[in-house]
């Protein structure tokens, strides 16, 4: 098993940097636009070999509907062209887990960054407009086994505001049963 290190918080480019790691036979292409997909917007990193289109989902993804609907409209089309999709959230950090669980490779990882809202910038739930809350009910589901690391930090969250309110939409406080 390789040995890969990476010492902050997950951004597009820094998934990048992994996917090389994770993948050294394989180059990714960025942000260029799927051939024959009649898709104006570019997937984050696409391999054509592997049929494999990886997106990293910030907050607009979450806050915003016309984006949230976009997602589901190339997910749906790349999907028929042949791909498989992974969208890697924002509060959601590569980790040998993560890795294990999305890609199916074992590989040893350093994980240095917490999962969850740990940046101080990170929007919350809270903000998330009703498309967001549903696609966060749906990434809980698929990261069922970091979902603890999230909810603490959530909680972490409230106590810091000392607010339910600021932290989740009502409709999510059944996390913190």
């Amino acid at each position: 098993m390789k040995k890969i290190t990476k010492q902050n918080y997950l951004t597009e480019k820094r998934l990048g940097e992994i996917l090389k790691q994770i993948f050294p036979n394989h180059q990714f292409i960025h942000d260029k636009q799927v051939p024959n997909s009649n898709i104006k917007n570019r997937p984050d990193y696409r391999n054509d070999t592997l049929k494999l289109i990886i997106e990293f989902d910030g907050h607009r993804h979450y806050s915003i509907s016309k984006t949230i609907l976009n997602d589901n409209l190339k997910d749906y089309t790349y999907k028929k062209m042949g791909y498989t999709v992974i969208r890697i959230p924002y509060f959601v950090q590569i980790s040998k887990l993560t890795i294990f669980n999305l890609f199916n490779i074992k590989i040893n990882f350093t994980q240095t960054y917490p999962h969850g809202f740990i940046n101080i910038k990170a929007m919350l739930p809270a903000d998330y407009c009703e498309l967001g809350i549903k696609r966060f009910k749906n990434d809980i589901k698929t990261f069922h086994y970091i979902k603890n690391e999230i909810i603490s930090s959530l909680k972490n969250k409230i106590k810091k505001y000392k607010n339910t309110k600021l932290v989740l939409p009502p409709s999510l406080y059944y996390l913190l049963q």
